[in-house]
């Protein structure tokens, strides 16, 4: 078990055991029958709430739709490993309306699924015209790093908490433009952010690989900038050039400086809880089963060597 304490703008201790799993997988719809003929393969499956309904808009009178043959496969799957709920459409630095429907759906499925942990993105997805009307980005906008921005997602994230006891997890974005005169580092609003609110981190490891790549800094040196003690759980994934820019795009097996920069911070993170490889469907051609064996071999092995 793994116990992590953090001081909410109430300024009392908040603490909050956290149970180790280990090594998990994103799910994706190419792993169905992956997970049926490896079972145990990993500890625990990550999902993408948002994949298993229609959003029908907030205006609509039943606006989430569940999808009855996902739901099948959720629930089979919630039968065989422990969950965590990787969000997208909290849309955390969104500066129009936070999206309370949805927290009250996430709630719903908390209370139906009990997840280990809940995590979202530092960006934002919705965005909002002068009549409220909700429109989607179509990518993860990464947020300016000031402290109006931070006093935002910072109620969000105890709003978050108020509504759903379970731990829950900011994860450090892709940015393919880096914005001027900004007031705090990424480093330092993700610090700060965790030490106002009850949050935690989810440090992807291939995000920080790729900004380094595009904007020529020290990959180490940014995890070394982070309050490590909050770090809950890890990303890995693989990613491909486009047009110039290296891009997360979750393109099958990890490179091999994901491989490097997870032995080196493995270490340094002593609340970590899981390892989550990532890889999108369409590149399912390039791992098979046998590949994803293999990623999850060598997060496994270097899990053991840390954190058993």
């Amino acid at each position: 078990m793994s116990q992590v304490s953090t001081t909410p703008r109430q300024g009392h201790l908040y603490q909050q055991t956290i149970q180790q799993l280990g090594v998990g997988l994103l799910y994706n719809p190419s792993l169905e029958l992956y997970l049926d003929a490896c079972p145990g393969i990993c500890d625990y499956v990550e999902i993408i709430p948002d994949m298993f309904w229609t959003d029908q808009g907030r205006q609509a009178p039943k606006r989430f739709e569940e999808i009855e043959s996902w739901m099948k496969v959720l629930d089979k799957i919630a039968t065989q490993y422990p969950l965590t709920s990787h969000n997208i459409s909290y849309s955390l630095g969104s500066a129009g309306i936070f999206d309370k429907s949805y927290l009250h759906k996430m709630k719903e499925w908390h209370n139906r699924y009990q997840f280990k942990w809940h995590s979202d993105h530092l960006s934002f997805v919705k965005v909002h015209n002068e009549q409220q009307e909700e429109h989607n980005a179509g990518l993860a906008v990464p947020v300016p790093y000031d402290y109006e921005v931070l006093d935002m997602i910072g109620g969000r994230i105890n709003a978050i908490k108020r509504s759903i006891s379970t731990p829950f997890l900011v994860e450090n974005n892709v940015y393919f433009i880096d914005l001027p005169e900004q007031e705090l580092s990424e480093t330092a609003f993700l610090n700060e952010l965790s030490h106002d609110t009850s949050c935690g981190l989810l440090l992807d490891i291939h995000n920080v690989y790729t900004n380094a790549v595009n904007h020529h800094f020290d990959a180490r040196d940014f995890i070394r900038q982070l309050d490590l003690d909050k770090v809950i759980e890890i990303h890995i994934a693989g990613g491909n050039e486009m047009a110039g820019m290296y891009t997360d795009s979750h393109a099958g097996p990890c490179p091999p400086e994901v491989w490097e920069l997870l032995d080196y911070t493995l270490p340094l993170v002593p609340n970590l809880c899981g390892i989550t490889f990532e890889f999108h469907e369409s590149y399912f051609h390039l791992l098979q089963f046998d590949g994803i064996n293999q990623e999850l071999h060598r997060a496994k092995t270097s899990w053991n060597r840390y954190h058993t």
